[in-house]
């Protein structure tokens, strides 16, 4: 086993036989943040830098000057050569574009895979060199052209003879990629885990001379050049792997990924304990993935790659996710299992066009909620004894806090709630706190007068004890009118004794999926069953002139004599009754539970 890490390989230039050319610092283009203008982060300053074309060409001279010093930024290759000279062991993880390299980059991971097998496969090609160089570069790019960890790009057999390999060490250094990896088979290559025995390596002298030609073509010095043997992978023993491998080191690789098909760690542990250690050893543990970390390390192993693990699991997900809405035909029980479309956004970096659509364009208005969350609730008994009816665990969660979760992932930042019995058990964190210490006697409209500074722009207005799937906040969000109520069309409280809001709809009785606009003409709890369309859930949002309405109609409900035994339902109503057409109805069918009894705890777990 060897007793140290090697670096560079002794006596031989890092940038090859023809060293670096006075324009290689070109193609080291800055990353956005480098050059920052420090009062706006969003804006890249990046005056006179020039972009080069794949001859090397200056395509957009302003420079000021031909050259850029190296040192003006560190380079993805020496990023790259640090991991393989690492004292320690590292990881670098698969990534097949620009999403899932920031995945990467997010999790802590210190570089990237570009594997020609899920590049291949995210193209719908198979892994046979059938995805041609250009088509792969144009990948590597937007990759380099985010993420800020550097890649090890997954080369084959380098696209050919020692000349295409020449060409792609050159292309690679332009897109600031950090190395490459070729193995020693001949073109076109098949993948190692496909009739591997029946593979045919390339002659060793040839391989080396591809290896050198690369060393000679790159055009930054610390441009990283891994030799990949598939001595192990086709059959032979050890003793031919290590002879390939100093041969391979002889000739200028930086680095030896040793490959194995075997479901242990036995065969390359082997490789390791005979190896020279004149360079740093890379291996791929695909089949003897259970191998912990410690046991590389120990072995001396400098770089461990995880080849095509982020491919796989976005596979595997997105087979779930077309199987269910191709069995139900709807995506309405996935939304709280996938990334919701405000995560695509951050992924994409939108924050830079939202600052500067608010600059150009001007600030549209967003969202805000109220949540009314100062009851205790009746017969609930011991559940209250310290906590407000809104923080009953659903599933281990508060009420409210599943509430707050579909706001938040709605884009509902600006969140206001009302406590009152026992308010120092209510404290969720972001959001604006109003107190109605009178809860039991003013209760609904007291609370609602006491956040009026909030009633105002475009509104949620929520009972702090409803739980509801996700879907149903977003449909209402998708009202363009000035009020809005979600109701229950499903009419499931009829003959079960229940004290529910019901209202009446202008139009027919809903169907299971109905859309059209339909309009409030009353709301009460006594209304007949035969003119009862369905049951308000206890959810309205206001818009635009809506939040004047709304507020105009809560101050005249106030001013009654009774306003201290009337609820939201008299402000709603006295909406409607100002204008057929002042109220609209979204309808839905089940899918939310009101906590007023613990069978509805027990039920709540099911929304």
């Amino acid at each position: 086993m060897p007793e140290g890490r090697a670096v560079a390989h002794p006596g031989r230039s890092r940038g090859g036989a023809q060293g670096i050319s006075s324009r290689m610092a070109l193609a080291i283009l800055p990353t956005p943040g480098e050059f920052a203008n420090p009062e706006n982060p969003s804006v890249w300053e990046g005056h006179g830098v020039g972009k080069m074309n794949d001859n090397n060409a200056l395509e957009n001279n302003t420079l000021e000057s031909n050259t850029l010093e190296s040192n003006t930024l560190e380079s993805n290759s020496k990023k790259l050569r640090a991991l393989l000279e690492s004292p320690g062991v590292e990881q670098i993880l698969e990534a097949h574009n620009s999403l899932s390299a920031t995945i990467v980059e997010e999790a802590g991971i210190s570089g990237l895979w570009a594997s020609s097998l899920t590049l291949s496969c995210a193209a719908g090609l198979r892994d046979n060199s059938e995805l041609t160089m250009t088509e792969v570069l144009d990948v590597l790019e937007t990759i380099t052209a985010r993420a800020q960890i550097p890649i090890l790009f997954d080369g084959d057999t380098g696209y050919g003879q020692f000349s295409h390999f020449q060409q792609l060490v050159r292309k690679l250094c332009l897109r600031r990629v950090g190395g490459v990896c070729i193995e020693d088979k001949v073109f076109p290559k098949t993948n190692s885990f496909l009739r591997s025995e029946g593979q045919v390596l390339a002659p060793v002298e040839e391989f080396a001379g591809k290896l050198r030609a690369g060393k000679d073509a790159q055009t930054d010095p610390d441009f990283v050049v891994v030799a990949r043997t598939e001595a192990l992978i086709v059959g032979l023993d050890t003793a031919a792997a290590i002879d390939r491998a100093e041969r391979y080191v002889e000739a200028g690789a930086d680095a030896i990924l040793i490959h194995s098909k075997e479901r242990t760690f036995g065969q390359v542990q082997d490789f390791m304990s005979k190896w020279s250690g004149r360079a740093p050893v890379v291996c791929v543990p695909t089949t003897y993935y259970s191998t912990p970390m410690e046991a590389f390390a120990q072995a001396g192993v400098s770089l461990v790659i995880w080849a095509n693990h982020m491919l796989r699991a976005g596979i595997g997900a997105m087979q779930n996710v077309a199987n269910e809405i191709g069995e139900k035909g709807t995506a309405r029980d996935l939304e709280d299992a996938i990334a919701p479309v405000k995560e695509v956004f951050r992924l994409q970096d939108a924050d830079g066009l939202l600052a500067s659509e608010k600059v150009y364009l001007g600030s549209g208005s967003a969202s805000s909620a109220i949540v009314l969350a100062a009851s205790r609730g009746t017969g609930l008994d011991e559940l209250t004894a310290n906590r407000p009816k809104a923080m009953i665990p659903v599933s281990g969660t508060p009420a409210i806090e599943k509430m707050l979760q579909s706001m938040r992932a709605e884009g509902i930042k600006d969140i206001s709630i009302v406590r009152g019995y026992q308010p120092e058990a209510l404290a969720p964190k972001g959001a604006k706190i109003f107190e109605n210490p009178d809860w039991e006697s003013n209760g609904e409209l007291g609370s609602l007068a006491a956040a009026r500074e909030a009633l105002k722009g475009d509104t949620v207005i929520a009972y702090g004890d409803v739980v509801f799937k996700r879907y149903i906040l977003h449909l209402l969000l998708s009202s363009d009118s000035p009020v809005t109520l979600v109701v229950d069309g499903s009419r499931s409280f009829l003959g079960s004794g229940r004290s529910v809001d019901r209202v009446k709809v202008s139009g027919p009785p809903p169907s299971a999926y109905d859309e059209s606009e339909n309009w409030l003409e009353a709301i009460a709890e006594d209304l007949p069953d035969d003119v009862t369309s369905g049951e308000w859930i206890g959810m309205l949002r206001m818009r635009g002139e809506g939040s004047e309405l709304l507020v105009d109609a809560l101050d005249v409900v106030l001013a009654r004599p009774d306003s201290h035994r009337l609820d939201m339902c008299a402000v709603v109503s006295e909406l409607a009754a100002r204008d057929p057409r002042a109220v609209r109805v979204i309808y839905i069918q089940g899918g939310w539970i009101d906590i007023n009894s613990l069978a509805d705890v027990a039920r709540s777990g099911d929304v």
